[in-house]
């Protein structure tokens, strides 16, 4: 669950965005996709990668009704609030947001709204009247195809299946990291260009260590925010530690090795990872 001063912060931003953008039901600067749905593009990615019929979409989606500061409660029922979503263009339940998505191309953000006999609405337990809208910021983060949908498939099916059986408390995180801190500390968060010392342990999910690094040496030091140290998922792992917690971490491979593997060829493609951190005390004297 994401904090309440998170939320309101989103919620301040989205606002911000919603009242610049100017827009009401019938804003002229949106484009009507079916008499349900209409989209404004805000943001592009260089990448050029468009929605083909029965691709694999990963985004991510905000909504809020009539343009307010009111989230749609149970807007999670299509996803979870900061997580991503898969949905697969052809899905029968999916037209209106299935027909917003497929006019984005990969790392796309639009503004979209969902007018009352929209399919979206069917799904959501608010109740809209004639002039009401629902209104969605949506990201589409990644378009996975062919053989990837599968594979994308088997590594969700695994990280859930280790959060079942791990009978562990597990925070999600909008970047599809999970972690649990097992060593609460209250000495400060780790802010950018600070000096950290890490001892971490790299597992699959079944348990087997590819990475004994903490095994081998004392610590791993870096500066945090100097780039190509760490691999992503371990830069945004770092974000919800504190200087002496400890914790652990599931990342996927989006944000590890990804559909490549690691070069060594141990970690092999679409491979979710465990780390096991600590965070030394800021105070550890230079050795």
């Amino acid at each position: 669950m994401i904090s309440s001063p998170r939320l309101l912060l989103f919620l301040l931003i989205f606002s911000a965005l919603l009242g610049a953008c100017n827009i009401s039901g019938n804003d002229k600067n949106f484009t009507s996709i079916n008499a349900n749905t209409s989209y404004k593009l805000i943001s592009f990615n260089d990448s050029r990668k468009s929605v083909e019929p029965g691709d694999m979409l990963e985004y991510k989606s905000y909504f809020l009704l009539n343009n307010k500061d009111t989230l749609v409660a149970d807007s999670s029922y299509y996803n979870e609030l900061f997580n991503d979503t898969l949905t697969i263009l052809s899905a029968p339940n999916f037209i209106d947001l299935s027909a917003v998505l497929s006019q984005l191309q990969e790392g796309d953000s639009c503004l979209a709204l969902f007018y009352k006999k929209s399919d979206i609405n069917k799904f959501l337990s608010v109740k809209l009247n004639a002039n009401d809208s629902v209104f969605a910021y949506i990201k589409l983060k990644r378009i996975y195809k062919g053989k990837e949908k599968s594979a994308y498939l088997l590594e969700e099916n695994a990280i859930a299946r280790y959060i079942t059986f791990s009978e562990k408390t597990w925070i999600a995180t909008e970047n599809g990291i999970y972690y649990r801190i097992t060593k609460p500390s209250s000495e400060g968060e780790i802010k950018y260009n600070d000096l950290v010392r890490l001892a971490y342990k790299g597992y699959f999910l079944n348990g087997q260590v590819f990475d004994n690094y903490a095994d081998i040496n004392p610590y791993f030091e870096y500066v945090r925010g100097t780039q190509n140290q760490l691999i992503k998922g371990m830069e945004y792992a770092v974000n919800y530690l504190q200087y002496g917690a400890e914790a652990e971490f599931i990342i996927p491979s989006s944000l590890a090795f990804g559909h490549l593997g690691s070069s060594t060829g141990i970690v092999k493609p679409y491979k979710p990872l465990l780390y096991k951190v600590k965070c030394f005390s800021k105070n550890l004297p230079l050795q």
